[in-house]
């Protein structure tokens, strides 16, 4: 199976990252959709979202059986976010290209984001960053909007602006990975991130 990463962050919150190399033929019949998450599938038309979908939740399942947690299925929030079908911890997922990557905690909210590092983000930045925040490095730009993106995912609350309401510690980057620290609308998260072969990964810890 192609679980590229799969590690614990503590005994009870680990992380995994799979690379999307199979066909959907081989997640439908791998991974047994339950009737709560097949409305959700179902209105998913194009072939390669559902190849997400699929690989999203079976890196979910994959995290939680590495942290022992029974898994019953995952399924969205009316704000969109994902949670268990058993509420029996707190999960946050991403998917971009050829990867899906999920994150569990069995007490505490979690995020996660992944993004393919591409030159084009770097007209796109204004609406994140300030222009003090600003590089003219794709890296580090990708890296600024999963740190953003996981803060977004964490807070409960909709309209969040990434530019506005999520404020980034300045941080050092050794070109693989760091630390920082972030504030969503004053309530502060420590954030984890590195390079995975051309993505950008972020997490809360």
């Amino acid at each position: 199976m192609p679980i590229s990463l799969l590690q614990s962050l503590s005994p009870r919150r680990a992380f995994g990252l799979w690379r999307i190399d199979e066909s959907l033929d081989f997640f439908q019949a791998y991974y047994p959709v339950n009737a709560l998450e097949q409305p959700h599938l179902d209105s998913i038309s194009h072939p390669h979202k559902q190849l997400e979908w699929y690989a999203s939740r079976t890196t979910v399942a994959t995290v939680c059986r590495h942290l022992n947690v029974p898994y019953m299925g995952t399924v969205r929030q009316m704000d969109n976010k994902p949670f268990l079908c058993d509420e029996n911890g707190h999960i946050s997922i991403s998917h971009a290209h050829d990867y899906a990557a999920s994150i569990m905690d069995m007490d505490a909210v979690c995020g996660i984001d992944i993004e393919k590092i591409d030159p084009k983000i770097l007209a796109i930045r204004k609406k994140y960053l300030f222009e003090s925040e600003y590089s003219d490095r794709p890296d580090v730009m990708t890296i600024y909007w999963c740190i953003k993106e996981t803060g977004y995912k964490m807070h409960p609350s909709k309209g969040i602006s990434l530019k506005e309401d999520i404020l980034v510690q300045p941080f050092e980057f050794n070109g693989q990975e760091g630390e920082t620290l972030i504030q969503v609308r004053g309530v502060e998260h420590r954030i984890k991130f590195f390079l995975y072969d051309g993505y950008a990964i972020a997490f809360n810890l």
